[in-house]
């Protein structure tokens, strides 16, 4: 028995692996417009399906709070899916699905994939720690030719190889136990560069879950995320997400498992019921972060790139320290909860920002600073209620609200509203907003999610907002707003087309420092043809229009084998954007656990080829190979000093290798 469910976890392991990806890339689809300055770690996103889909989707015991973790679910899918069971008593078959009112063409074909019904008689998931499980990922990739930091006469070289490289293992024991150990070197990065013989980027953590009253226990690398993100918050899902889902898409503490050297915590964290109404949630934090220094050892900014493959890069390195002590207290209700979080952090250098005016309200001149909110969660009937409001010690304020309200299972809407004043400071909040701080606006956003006949889906939103003081190159009080809409055809036969606006209205500043608003439009025409086991097509048309016109043609075409173990995918794209404010960003596949959405500008060609092979149930094989060919005449790509390649060509190769124990 032991054996076959160890066989059983296998198969199921590679059956995620391979779909993750496509999960990710309809997930990229969403960000591949968005003019947000959030950034969004999507390696640390798919991570965390890949572990929330292991298991699959039990249709009869799943609650809301799972299925809200998964990107691709709405509320209106959620709310049927339930509604259903509560109706039913039970799902008797996945094919019922297709009769829940209110789940979209694309929602089904995902449910499709991971939904299934367990039998009563049936083995339930292992809740010990006796079925223990383990994943090995390696992954290389370079680039050819060279970039100009390689060479030997370069002003300021790389000190490593063309290589980027990384090792990520993956242990867990049933559903108690979990940990992640990764290892990572970029590009140009000199191998085991670190005082102790590690490599530049290693990360580690240990999960331990439903033990007694501890709902969640980790140590080493993670994130935290509670109430709107004002005060810390892990990652949102951004304005698509909001047209019919939460802002965040999990509250609480989870494990850091992606190769991004910034944006987590080093330290504990746990979350604690002991009585089932109330959660506790205390963590803490004790790192070395990178820092730019100025010369009386004071932080002006922190280094985020993650990049150390100069001796000034590398000077860089780990050279702040940072404490951080936080905590979330959490009352829950049926249909309401409330809380508050707080957090207080610490550098062991003077934080003094540039003396830039945009930059005035930053904090400076303190080693310190703590942040604090109250948050709350109403659900009445149709209508659900959020929101957050913190405050910071500088006097600084920050408040956001959101309200859904779905008027029927084929019909919801969206609102949120937040004001971030000038004056507030929170180094690690990430909730809804333009910018990539919660500093400096305020906005209002309102969403719609329609499904007015068997086969349409549509979707929009419409976001304006306003910043109170200057930005980085505006120098004035500004204002933008953001338009989308989206419709999705189902054509019969696994065939859809999906045409999608979006217009961008922002405020720039001429030579004459004189500021003025540009609007920005996009236009994209997608069309897949899934109907074949064995070749399937997308074909993409984008064009957009700012100062001047920037358009991309791209071809996509996937061939597998029956029986799955194999399969190719070519991508052909024609770019011709002369401008760099017309660029282009267009998702791609690739190997699994990378992510790619390259930037088209300029005029040429692009061509992409991914491969897989199941050699057997537990080894899975990916390559990759991207070439880029430039015909405006241009003879050298990019213009930092150490990134231009010569020539008017680049290729890239990428290989990744995924062993289950």
């Amino acid at each position: 028995m032991r054996n076959s469910m160890t066989i059983l976890f296998c198969l199921l392991y590679a059956v995620v692996f391979a779909n993750e990806d496509s999960i990710i890339l309809n997930y990229m689809e969403e960000l591949e417009n968005a003019d947000d300055e959030t950034e969004v770690d999507v390696e640390q996103i798919a991570d965390e399906i890949t572990e929330l889909l292991a298991n699959g989707i039990e249709l009869n015991t799943v609650d809301e709070a799972f299925l809200k973790k998964i990107p691709l679910l709405g509320q209106n899918a959620i709310n049927s899916i339930l509604r259903h069971r509560e109706l039913y008593r039970r799902f008797y078959s996945i094919y019922e699905l297709k009769n829940c009112d209110g789940i979209s063409e694309k929602e089904l074909d995902f449910l499709k994939q991971y939904a299934y019904i367990r039998d009563c008689d049936s083995v339930k998931r292992d809740d010990s720690f006796n079925q223990i499980h383990a994943s090995l990922t390696t992954f290389a990739g370079r680039i050819f030719p060279d970039k100009s930091g390689y060479k030997s006469d370069a002003k300021n070289p790389y000190l490593g190889n063309p290589w980027q490289t990384y090792i990520k293992l993956k242990v867990t024991a049933g559903s108690k136990m979990f940990m992640n150990f990764s290892m990572e070197e970029d590009a140009g990065e000199r191998f085991f560069c670190t005082n102790n013989g590690m490599t530049d980027y290693t990360s580690a953590s240990v999960e331990l879950r439903n033990i007694k009253m501890f709902d969640k226990i980790i140590v080493g690398d993670y994130h935290a995320s509670f109430a709107q993100g004002l005060v810390i918050g892990g990652y949102n899902l951004g304005k698509s997400n909001c047209i019919n889902g939460d802002i965040l898409s999990y509250e609480g503490v989870t494990r850091h498992s992606s190769t991004s050297e910034y944006g987590f915590h080093r330290g504990g964290g746990t979350m604690i019921s002991p009585i089932t109404k109330l959660q506790l949630s205390p963590f803490f934090a004790i790192q070395k972060v990178d820092a730019n220094l100025s010369d009386s050892s004071s932080i002006t900014s922190l280094k985020t790139d993650g990049y150390h493959r100069t001796k000034a890069e590398l000077a860089k390195r780990k050279n702040a320290g940072r404490k951080v002590f936080g905590g979330n207290i959490k009352w829950k209700q049926k249909r309401w909860s409330v809380g508050a979080t707080g957090i207080y952090y610490k550098y062991n250098h003077i934080l003094i920002p540039n003396s830039q005016p945009y930059n005035i309200f930053r904090t400076r001149n303190s080693k310190d600073n703590y942040d604090a909110s109250v948050d709350y969660k109403v659900k009445i009937r149709s209508i659900q209620l959020c929101g957050e409001f913190a405050k910071s010690v500088d006097g600084g304020y920050a408040m956001v609200n959101h309200a859904q309200i779905h008027a029927n299972s084929r019909m919801s809407f969206s609102f949120v509203q937040r004001h971030y004043t000038p004056e507030y400071n929170a180094d690690f909040a990430n909730a809804f907003g333009k910018n990539s701080r919660n500093q400096n606006e305020r906005g209002m956003f309102i969403g719609a999610d329609l499904l007015p006949y068997p086969h349409v889906h549509l979707r929009g939103y419409i976001d304006v907002y306003r910043f109170d003081w200057l930005k980085y190159q505006v120098n004035e009080p500004s204002v933008g707003s953001d338009c989308l809409a989206t419709i999705d055809i189902g054509l019969g036969y696994n065939r859809k087309l999906t045409a999608k606006y979006h217009k961008h209205t922002k405020s720039l500043t001429d030579n004459n420092s004189r500021v003025f608003e540009k609007e920005m439009h996009t236009w994209r025409l997608t069309y897949k043809d899934e109907r074949h086991t064995v070749v399937n097509y997308k074909s993409i048309v984008e064009a957009n229009k700012l100062f001047g016109w920037g358009y991309v043609v791209a071809q996509d075409l996937t061939l597998s084998r029956r029986n799955k173990r194999a399969n190719i995918s070519i991508r052909y794209a024609y770019f011709n954007a002369p401008e760099y404010q017309n660029r282009i960003y267009l998702s791609e596949k690739d190997v699994t656990g990378y992510f790619s959405m390259p930037v088209f500008y300029g005029k040429g060609h692009h061509i992409g080829v991914t491969g897989q092979w199941k050699i057997t149930p537990r080894l899975q094989i990916y390559a990759k190979y991207s070439g880029l060919f430039y015909t405006d005449g241009r003879e050298q790509i990019g213009s930092q000093t150490n990134e231009i390649i010569e020539g008017n060509k680049s290729t890239q190769i990428r290989f990744t290798m995924v062993f289950s124990m």
